[in-house]
């Protein structure tokens, strides 16, 4: 009985022991948490304007939600002609190509009548581009059979496919952007047509903007991104994304002060490409760190354990 008072003694003892060990802080730990985070990164202007960073005035923004979708560039039907044989024959003259520039009257065409065996001429009906050609010298055609495309290329349709899911939201007059395979060509169109009945094999609707293309950015064929706006709100107070930092878990935006750049905390609402709304923490008029705020943050946070 003596020996097992013994034993429930010493272990009474380590587990105290034990468990004052666990609870003793860490020195360097407590020297982290310590480390606080300055109010202020004392940032100059002329330092500011060196580092590239653009400040600009917090306001008021349009809010854009979109809807992405994916269409083709076709050519606009309503400025593209086929140009076809008056009478059978024996094409005598290509003059010419996929590709080529013509006015509204250019050759395009000889053919020997297979009536007459004298040569007419076909010209084009419009001024455009040739898109292509089904005809070769010396084949035989027939009367009204098509030997070549010309379109009119200063616009073109962009032709989105619509799904059941996004059927309700798609509508005739909504502005959409039009984005490039490289991000960089884009354009802005109007949903100039929703098709009332669906493809049966696609399940899909077609929906059709058509596109300026003076500078003929945009290529027949080409698959592009639509961000369809497909409602709009005004919100009094907003940012550019780029503004918007993270420190702690939460957001911030660094606002211009005399003293340098304060990481002010704030409660972001709705956003679109361009802005988001600041619902709490930033008022209209405020000056903030638009643009490489993350070298603020970095400033900011040196020495702190908290740098990224």
């Amino acid at each position: 009985m003596i020996q097992f008072s013994r034993f429930v003694a010493i272990a009474s003892i380590a587990f105290v022991f034990a468990a004052c060990s666990e609870d003793a802080p860490d020195p360097e730990a407590a020297e982290a948490e310590s480390a606080a985070i300055p109010s202020v990164a004392a940032i100059d202007p002329e330092r500011a304007k060196a580092a590239g960073i653009e400040v600009v005035a917090a306001g008021p923004a349009e809010i854009r939600e979109t809807l992405t979708l994916f269409a083709t560039i076709r050519p606009n039907a309503e400025r593209t002609q086929e140009v076809r044989a008056r009478f059978g024959g024996v094409v005598r003259e290509v003059a010419k190509r996929p590709g080529d520039a013509v006015r509204a009257g250019d050759l395009l065409l000889t053919v020997e009548s297979n009536d007459s065996l004298e040569p007419y001429a076909i010209r084009s009906p419009i001024s455009g581009t040739v898109l292509d050609r089904r005809a070769n010298p010396g084949e035989a055609v027939e009367g009204s059979q098509t030997l070549m495309g010309v379109a009119d290329l200063s616009t073109v349709w962009a032709e989105f496919a619509v799904f059941n899911r996004d059927l309700g939201r798609v509508r005739a007059g909504q502005l959409v952007e039009l984005i490039g395979a490289d991000t960089e060509t884009r354009a802005e169109a109007r949903i100039a047509y929703v098709a009332p009945a669906g493809d049966r094999e696609s399940q899909s609707v077609v929906a059709r903007a058509v596109v300026d293309n003076a500078d003929r950015r945009w290529v027949i064929g080409q698959f592009v991104t639509g961000q369809i706006v497909v409602a709009q709100t005004p919100v009094p107070v907003a940012v550019k994304h780029s503004a918007l930092q993270t420190i702690d878990g939460g957001s911030v935006v660094f606002v211009e002060t005399p003293a340098g750049f304060e990481p002010r905390p704030i409660e972001t609402g709705r956003g679109s490409r361009d802005a988001v709304e600041i619902v709490r923490g930033l008022a209209a008029g405020e000056r903030y760190a638009a643009h490489n705020s993350y070298w603020i943050k970095s400033e900011l946070l040196k020495g702190t354990g908290e740098e990224e």
